[in-house]
């Protein structure tokens, strides 16, 4: 049982930095800035439990590697909705790179808590989700949407690095 909540668990907060990065495009900012400006809405609408709003993010073609496609990903997003009452994100960008100009990664640190998280040194105290997220992401119809998610534990300290 525990196994398998911990694997709910990750594939949402993977769902979740996924969102996170997703959105649609501006013509005023490049495109790293179109994904990091887009996080905070995005993290704002996953708090606030918006299953349309971050159901528009993923792109038809989702598929991780867990064999989830974007069905599976908004079923784990409403489960866990339901399941907590609260949900707080803290993210911590490491990188986005675009090696085409629809196509990105991002490398992004994610809490996820019950509680919110002020700060990355607030951490430890916690009893926070931590995981860190490799999310491809492409460019549909003048929207960004993400394509894949990976993810692994984090540490606290992660948060704390450069």
């Amino acid at each position: 049982m525990g196994s398998n909540r911990q694997r709910l668990r990750a594939s949402l907060l993977g769902v979740v930095v996924a969102l996170l990065l997703a959105g649609c495009s501006s013509k005023r900012e490049d495109p790293e800035a179109q994904l990091r400006s887009l996080i905070k809405s995005a993290e704002t609408a996953a708090e606030q439990k918006n299953v349309g709003t971050l159901r528009d993010m993923i792109s038809a073609q989702y598929q991780d590697d867990q064999g989830q496609d974007k069905r599976a990903i908004e079923a784990l997003l409403r489960i866990h909705f339901l399941r907590n009452e609260s949900l707080h994100l803290y993210a911590h960008i490491q990188s986005v790179t675009l090696p085409q100009p629809d196509r990105g990664r991002a490398v992004v640190l994610v809490a996820m808590a019950g509680v919110p998280i002020a700060a990355a040194e607030n951490l430890p105290a916690l009893r926070a989700d931590l995981h860190r997220f490799e999310v491809d992401f492409v460019r549909e119809d003048k929207h960004w949407r993400v394509q894949r998610a990976a993810w692994r534990r984090a540490e606290p300290g992660e948060f704390l690095g450069p």
